[in-house]
């Protein structure tokens, strides 16, 4: 059996016994159980319940502890040298040159501070252009370093070694002096840019579960997902990715298998699916940060397409691990992506009924140590 047949297949089974199914057979087996005397059948009932549970905890944990253990780059960016894989590369010189980018963001920083950095910069550097094109995340990294120098070279403390390589590998690129390192920028510009009126923006935003029959333009999700990209993310390893449910058939399939778009789910002009990338991290610490970046990224995504005049639904992902693997099978999404959520996208009708849903006072959340 295919490794999509058998997630179907362990679906099919758990539908079997938790779905309409199986609630013949659950109903017998209560009534049966009631009917024992002194109350045993209901502490029967409970005893089972609480065992279900705890398999199905276990279950879940193991699914993600080892789709982290072998997707993740913890065990990649571990190896030797010369047998890491390009994306696993990738996150190391971002969360390498990201600590010199903040380093010279400082209001003060330390001449030849770094030192370590930029030893595991180099290297990286050097394993990476040896087996892959130079491309944007090296580019970064070497215009973060050329920035480096020139601070140090500021502070009078020339660094010869270091600028013959920087020297190096900006000649093995086209480059493009915005990318990589720091900008100084006004108080004022930042002000200037952000001045519209948040509160009201982030109060028009609605779970839609109403749309118009309309398909939602490619290029609309692109400039969403562009403005997505500035979420912040640990070190800014930008894990986040969007799937685009384009065909019908897979869509279906999709919206099959979340628990909460009934009755209006198939109404949306599209589905995406947010994931992020595990290989983006790379210590065992960063086990919970697919899911810390991927919400961040998410949140940005549907206020971006707020922005843009579309309506969104959250379609929560809190699902088994046979449900995840059926996903993935029905959509080609790789295994290497941590599923955060679906959410559907469509344009808005003239008129429209959403949910009051009452927000909490920040006096309820807000809590000063």
């Amino acid at each position: 059996m295919t490794a999509g047949g058998e997630a179907q297949g362990n679906l099919a089974v758990v539908n079997n016994w938790e779905g309409e199914g199986g609630a013949s057979l659950r109903q017998t087996l209560r009534r049966l159980l009631l009917g024992l005397p002194g109350g045993a059948g209901q502490r029967l009932i409970g005893l089972w319940r609480g065992l279900r549970t705890r398999w199905q905890m276990r279950r879940a944990s193991r699914y993600d502890r080892l789709q982290f253990l072998r997707h993740s780059g913890v065990l990649g960016h571990a190896a030797a040298p010369g047998s890491r894989s390009q994306g696993v590369l990738q996150a190391a010189i971002r969360k390498t040159y990201h600590r010199l980018e903040k380093g010279l963001a400082l209001s003060e920083p330390r001449p030849g501070f770094g030192a370590d950095a930029v030893a595991t910069l180099r290297a990286d550097l050097d394993e990476y252009l040896a087996r892959f094109a130079p491309d944007t995340v090296s580019l970064e990294a070497v215009n973060t370093l050329t920035e480096y120098l020139a601070f140090n070279h500021g502070q009078g403390l020339p660094m010869p070694r270091l600028t013959m390589e920087v020297e190096r590998l900006r000649a093995r690129h086209a480059l493009r002096h915005e990318q990589g390192g720091t900008r100084l920028v006004e108080r004022e510009s930042l002000w200037r840019d952000a001045r519209l009126d948040l509160r009201a923006f982030f109060a028009a935003r609605h779970s839609i579960r109403q749309f118009a029959p309309r398909a939602v333009d490619l290029d609309l999700i692109r400039a969403a997902v562009e403005m997505a990209a500035h979420s912040p993310s640990v070190c800014n390893r930008q894990a986040g990715q969007v799937y685009v449910l384009d065909d019908p058939v897979i869509r279906a399939q999709a919206l099959a298998l979340q628990n909460g778009n009934r009755g209006f789910g198939h109404q949306a002009g599209t589905i995406l699916v947010v994931t992020t990338r595990l290989d983006c991290f790379l210590t065992v610490g960063e086990r919970y940060q697919p899911w810390i970046d991927g919400g961040l990224f998410a949140m940005s995504l549907i206020y971006a397409l707020h922005s843009l005049g579309l309506g969104t639904c959250c379609l929560n992902w809190s699902v088994e691990p046979a449900a995840d693997q059926a996903l993935k099978a029905a959509t080609g999404i790789p295994d290497d992506q941590c599923v955060i959520f679906l959410l559907a996208v469509g344009h808005l009708p003239e008129r429209l009924r959403v949910t009051q849903s009452p927000r909490r006072e920040a006096g309820g959340q807000l809590h000063v140590l």
